[in-house]
């Protein structure tokens, strides 16, 4: 299937740009990525430009992104044009990033329309007035994952805070407030208030706290960007953005992601343009086809086949095997209120005291 994708990329490739006016030009675009999200397809892309007399070579100055301020300041600096923001760093800290980005014409995005309804629309990509800083690449959940090969049966997330569950899983530290998220949202928290300490009650304030004691205390460890494969292989469950149960079952393995009765938090992965960019009409034009070209469902298909994550239209899940599309979730998967939000420095300090004490009470710190 990989290869019927490949060769079916090309041929979309060509019908994309056959749209767009063909006056040769060369030029290169600086890109900053999640670690591979553009890069390994930059081959094809540069394919994909030449073919229609657009010589466009993507570089990677920078090392890949660690963090929102590593966006804003490469931007600031001018050290890149293309970028791949999370969505909630679009209007952390008064939305300074989108300060330094593009307001995008979406009718230069080929293929924008087929884009799920709720992305397209999503909040966190729009400022007060409307405009557009943000195109969905990819997007997923923190999910919980079960290995199939030890449990017969899906877990819910108040299950890792039984006493059978010690030792069996493992969570992510370096994003700790996902986490809070689902101990808040397993405390009664409603979803539109979980990332606002402020609206907590006293009662929910304690209960997220001891969710996250006993969470912290049967977590037989925990991971940094995603769970590895060599990690997983010995666990019964695993909390994932999808990506280490893509790698995991690309290692022979067999994790499936549970289908909860406690609803998980979402993100959105997105490809945003340098405010610089438009002082460049060939530099501008040609970071039009990038994102023409990676929300392509023949692309898309193959992020989903690379990175495990759900795919941002239906025209991409309809490319992938059978068996995998029924298991994808489709755009009633992109709930706006699940969507992570900003933080403000007091909900930020609350939950990285709540974090630190659970850490603390495990003897884990």
């Amino acid at each position: 299937m990989g290869k019927v994708i490949i060769g079916a990329a090309a041929l979309a490739c060509s019908t994309l740009l056959s749209v767009i006016p063909s006056v040769a030009w060369s030029v290169e675009l600086r890109v900053q990525e999640w670690e591979g999200y553009i890069s390994t397809f930059k081959s094809d892309f540069e394919a994909y430009a030449k073919a229609k007399g657009k010589t466009v070579s993507l570089v990677f100055p920078k090392a890949p992104i660690a963090s929102a301020d590593d966006i804003f300041t490469a931007l600031r600096n001018g050290e890149v044009d293309v970028v791949t923001p999370t969505h909630n760093y679009y209007k952390g800290e008064n939305a300074k990033l989108m300060q330094v980005l593009e307001p995008l014409d979406v009718s230069r995005i080929v293929g924008y329309d087929s884009v799920y309804p709720p992305l397209r629309q999503a909040v966190s990509l729009r400022d007060e007035a409307g405009k557009v800083y943000g195109v969905p690449l990819l997007g997923g959940s923190y999910a919980l994952a079960f290995n199939q090969a030890k449990v017969q049966a899906a877990p819910d997330w108040r299950d890792l805070l039984a006493p059978a569950a010690k030792g069996r899983f493992t969570v992510t530290s370096d994003q700790y407030e996902a986490n809070v998220y689902q101990m808040a949202l397993l405390a009664g928290v409603r979803p539109t208030d979980i990332y606002d300490y402020d609206r907590y009650s006293e009662g929910q304030r304690r209960q997220v706290a001891e969710n996250l004691k006993l969470l912290v205390a049967n977590a037989a460890g925990f991971w940094g960007g995603m769970p590895y494969p060599k990690d997983m292989a010995g666990l019964d469950y695993v909390t994932d953005y999808w990506f280490g149960v893509a790698a995991a079952n690309k290692a022979g393995q067999s994790w499936q992601i549970a289908k909860t009765a406690t609803p998980s938090t979402l993100w959105l992965d997105t490809i945003a343009l340098a405010r610089s960019v438009a002082k460049d009409p060939a530099r501008l034009e040609a970071a039009y086809l990038l994102l023409s070209f990676m929300i392509s469902p023949e692309i898309q298909a193959r992020v989903h086949q690379e990175f495990g994550s759900v795919v941002v239209s239906s025209a991409a899940r309809a490319l992938l095997p059978a068996d995998r599309a029924a298991q994808l979730p489709g755009e009633d998967f992109f709930v706006e209120q699940y969507f992570w939000q900003p933080l403000t420095p007091r909900t930020r300090n609350a939950f990285k005291l709540m974090w630190d004490a659970a850490l603390k009470d495990a003897g884990k710190r």
